[in-house]
């Protein structure tokens, strides 16, 4: 009886050892959760419906070894419980520690419902209110980006405005709150996926004040650009040279021809 009294004591003392370790792991793992995953999956982890898939309640995130590979790796275009989720999560090796990877899987899968504990966690992310007046003066470049980056309207179009970099620049970004959320369009921007949007942000960034507010104002513009017709300049520009060069062309071919029927109708009446 001895032995086994011992034994149960030397487990009960690891037990109590190990249980302050992993509560310090679990607190750490959710404040980088928070920092580099909460934007898209949110913080409960409910995931936004069609774009980027639930962690909560999903199977797949109760594999530590397979969250730490999607962490490191990325993924990209999953099916997660019949749903498919089309937008492409990068790779966090070059943001994230090994060692942080490892805490914020441990976390991930305690959030899934694998590791036997809440599938909520215990603080919030809020979701700041952006004022969409603001947001528009910072689409046009009216407000410059605190940063100095490029203003939305150089390549982009939205509600009345038209984007001024011509044609094709970038998509039409009517209705793109509404199809994304304001979590995943102020994600994007933030931290940008998109190499011409990482070249333009990247030493650049957008805040997360500045993101909500352009938020904010592209929620007020949908995805039919509130029935606005606008012109593109370069276009007009291009229309306006070509007839020009058309006249001018013009002009110069009729100089020759016209002398030349004069110096033959002359030559007529001389013969005669």
């Amino acid at each position: 009886m001895i032995p086994v009294a011992i034994a149960i004591g030397f487990t009960a003392i690891l037990v109590t050892m190990a249980s302050p370790a992993f509560a310090q792991s679990t607190d750490e793992g959710l404040e980088i959760y928070e920092q580099s995953c909460a934007r898209c999956h949110q913080s409960d982890g409910l995931g936004t419906p069609g774009v980027y898939p639930p962690l909560a309640g999903n199977p797949a995130a109760g594999d530590f070894d397979h969250v730490v590979i999607v962490v490191t790796d990325g993924l990209e275009g999953v099916e997660i419980m019949g749903v498919s989720y089309d937008a492409a999560m990068p790779s966090f090796s070059n943001r994230l520690s090994a060692e942080e990877i490892d805490l914020v899987a441990e976390y991930v899968v305690e959030l899934s419902g694998g590791g036997g504990g809440s599938t909520s966690p215990t603080t919030t992310l809020p979701q700041a209110a952006g004022s969409g007046s603001a947001g528009e003066s910072l689409f046009t470049g009216a407000t410059r980006l605190s940063a100095g980056g490029t203003a939305c309207i150089a390549c982009h179009a939205a509600g009345e405005y038209d984007q001024l970099g011509g044609p094709g620049m970038a998509i039409d970004l009517n209705g793109i709150v509404q199809s994304f959320g304001q979590a995943g369009f102020v994600a994007a921007i933030t931290d940008p996926l998109v190499p011409p949007m990482i070249a333009v942000f990247g030493d650049h960034p957008i805040t997360d004040a500045e993101a909500n507010n352009l938020a904010a104002y592209l929620e007020t513009t949908s995805a039919d650009g509130s029935g606005d017709i606008s012109v593109d300049l370069l276009v007009m520009v291009g229309l306006v040279g070509f007839v020009i060069l058309m006249l001018i062309t013009s002009g110069f071919l009729r100089g020759p021809q016209d002398s030349y029927q004069s110096k033959l109708k002359e030559k007529l009446r001389n013969s005669r």
